[in-house]
């Protein structure tokens, strides 16, 4: 059963510069390590309240991509949800397989509109208690694009297992993290479309160096 959105995540091109902006927004650095088969740097950070994933790649592609590409879901059996939603004919992407970093076990697939979902089974936990020294007092959603939103309300709401906000149709919850649907999406440059956080006061959007951008939404 998938029990917890568990991160947002993706590749960056400069890890340093990454991490002064995240931190420079409170964000604190609560996991980090070097996968040496891959030659990647992965780095979680928490907001406020969620996770973000960076992966740094000392030996990028030519033709590598940058930016927030993918939204990480918590199961307890890995391989019976991947069955159950790839059987559901959403498209397979990687098979379940012990993780690069050695934690676990992970697998990807698509949702209807595009979006890679990682599902993960692991026994580590990198979340700590809410961070709230920063004005970010919440990740308030991950913006995911969903031209085709009936089937996206399918995948989260019947299929993940999330729940529906009854103040918001568009948002879907599990625990204290959503993913909001947009139809048709403000325009963004990487795969998730933006984050939305719950701030002190509202401010302008901003971008990080990978052109992820983020939402400030001000608390009531």
């Amino acid at each position: 059963m998938i029990h917890e959105l568990n991160h947002v995540g993706g590749p960056t091109r400069d890890l340093d510069a990454a991490l002064a902006f995240w931190t420079g927004l409170g964000a604190e650095v609560v996991d980090r390590l070097f996968m040496e088969g891959s030659r990647v740097h992965r780095v979680h950070l928490q907001l406020a309240t969620g996770l973000i994933e960076l992966l740094h790649s000392e030996d990028p592609a030519p033709d590598a991509t940058f930016g927030l590409n993918h939204i990480g879901f918590m199961t307890d059996d890995l391989d019976a949800d991947y069955a159950r939603l790839t059987g559901l004919g959403y498209a397979e992407l990687t098979p379940p397989r012990i993780a690069g970093s050695g934690q676990g076990r992970l697998a990807f697939l698509s949702d209807p509109n595009g979006v890679r979902v990682e599902l993960l089974q692991r026994s580590e936990e990198f979340r700590v208690p809410p961070i709230t020294s920063g004005r970010v007092r919440r990740l308030a959603y991950v913006a995911l694009p969903a031209p085709d939103l009936d089937a996206a309300v399918e995948f989260y709401g019947t299929h993940l297992g999330m729940r529906r906000d009854p103040s918001d149709p568009g948002t879907f919850r599990i625990g204290d993290d959503a993913v909001k649907l947009f139809q048709p999406a403000p325009p963004g440059s990487t795969p998730i479309n933006h984050l939305g956080l719950l701030t002190t006061a509202a401010e302008p959007d901003a971008h990080d160096p990978d052109g992820n951008r983020v939402t400030f939404v001000p608390s009531p």
